[in-house]
Formats: C-alpha cells, sequence, structure tokens
C-alpha cells in the first residue's frame, strides 16, 4: 500500500510541475526534459507514468476537471437550498479560475488541441466536463422552477447557454489582462440571468437586490 500511495503522489507531483512548464511555453514548444529538469527527476521517471508527452498534457486536464467537479458537487450537496447551490457553483468556478490565473491560457490550449489531435480521448474529457456542468445546471434549473423562483423553460438548453456565457466571461477576463474582478462579473451575469428569468414570485423577493447589482455593475 505505501509503494502504491507514493506512487500517486509522484504522478501528481509531475502533473503538478508539467503544467507550470506548459504554461510558460506551450504544448508544441515543451520538451519532456524541460518537465523532468523542474520536477528534479531523470526524464525516465516521467515515462515510467506517462508513454507520451500528449498523454501527459491530459493528464493535466483530466486532474483539473476531476477536482473542479468534486469541489462543485461537495459544495452543491452541502448547499441547504436551490438558490445556495446556485451561489455554490458561481463561488467554485471563481475560486477555480482565480487559482489557476497563472496557467489559465493551458485551458485554451486544451480546448484547441482537442479539436487539433488525432488523439478523442480530448474532445471526449472536454465534453464530458461540460455534459456535467450542463446536466448539473439543468438539474438546478428545474429545482428553481418547482421552487417557483423561475418561469418555466428549457432547462437543458438554457444551462448549455449559461456554460457558454461563463466561459465568454473567463476568455474575456483573460484577454483584458484579468484587469477587472471575476468574482463581480460572475454575480453580474447571475443578476442579469436571474432577472430574466425570475417569476412574479421570485422577483418580488430579489428584483430590488439584483437591480442595485447591475448598477454597479463589476
Amino acid at each position: 500500500m505505501p509503494a502504491i500511495v507514493d506512487r500517486i503522489a509522484k504522478r501528481a507531483d509531475i502533473v503538478r510541475h508539467a503544467a507550470d512548464v506548459f504554461a510558460r511555453h506551450g504544448y508544441h514548444a515543451t520538451k519532456m526534459q524541460d518537465i523532468a529538469s523542474k520536477a528534479d527527476i531523470g526524464k525516465g521517471t516521467i515515462y515510467e507514468y506517462f508513454r507520451t508527452k500528449e498523454e501527459l498534457f491530459l493528464a493535466i486536464y483530466d486532474a483539473w476537471m476531476g477536482e473542479f467537479e468534486q469541489t462543485i458537487s461537495n459544495r452543491v450537496a452541502a448547499a441547504a437550498d436551490a438558490m445556495s447551490k446556485v451561489d455554490a457553483i458561481r463561488e467554485s468556478a471563481v475560486e477555480f479560475y482565480e487559482s489557476r490565473a497563472e496557467q489559465a491560457p493551458l485551458l485554451l490550449e486544451f480546448w484547441a488541441h482537442a479539436l487539433r489531435t488525432d488523439n478523442p480521448a480530448f474532445l471526449e474529457r472536454v465534453r464530458r466536463m461540460r455534459t456535467y456542468l450542463r446536466d448539473l445546471g439543468a438539474s438546478l434549473t428545474r429545482e428553481l422552477t418547482a421552487a417557483g423562483w423561475f418561469h418555466d423553460i428549457d432547462a437543458t438548453a438554457f444551462a448549455e447557454l449559461e456554460t457558454g456565457i461563463s466561459d465568454g466571461i473567463f476568455l474575456a477576463w483573460l484577454m483584458r489582462g484579468r484587469d477587472f474582478p471575476l468574482a463581480k462579473a460572475f454575480t453580474f451575469r447571475q443578476s442579469v440571468i436571474g432577472l430574466g428569468l425570475l417569476s412574479a414570485q421570485g422577483r418580488s423577493v430579489v428584483e430590488e437586490k439584483l437591480t442595485s447589482k447591475l448598477k454597479r455593475g463589476f
């Protein structure tokens, strides 16, 4: 058992150092020796865990998304009600992006690589993450509708659109040099969407609060 634990820890350490190197040099310019030097190990050690550079590249994305999914799942499960679940998902997304601010361009490179490579594992992993977010968003939308907060809408279509909006905010944040507070931008997005979907009952409760947030911007 200790040997297995050590191997898992070593693999995670290689992935962590590889993310730093890929983020600095890009996927194509990075050599396995660069990663080995960063991790202070022999290049051969990396090949004991990953057969190719592409396999290691995918392992980074898989580790990031697995951690993100687990964080969201734990916080949603602990949330007291539907509105608290919405906040939990938003806060988890902001935390994820901000904690990887220096490596954020890697996410864009993962998406681009998924569309270019002949290896279907990349696109499958990207789609699995997006399916997770879409299904979670759709389930939560139905919950909010059942509770009387939202108008009755196509929950899956809305969740797909909302995920795309979140991606757009993230991209804008990167392209503008992170010159606006990401948390406030996500809250602004939530307020805009909320006012559009709120039922008369829901609007009577939170309209004033959301309108105030929209006036302040981000």
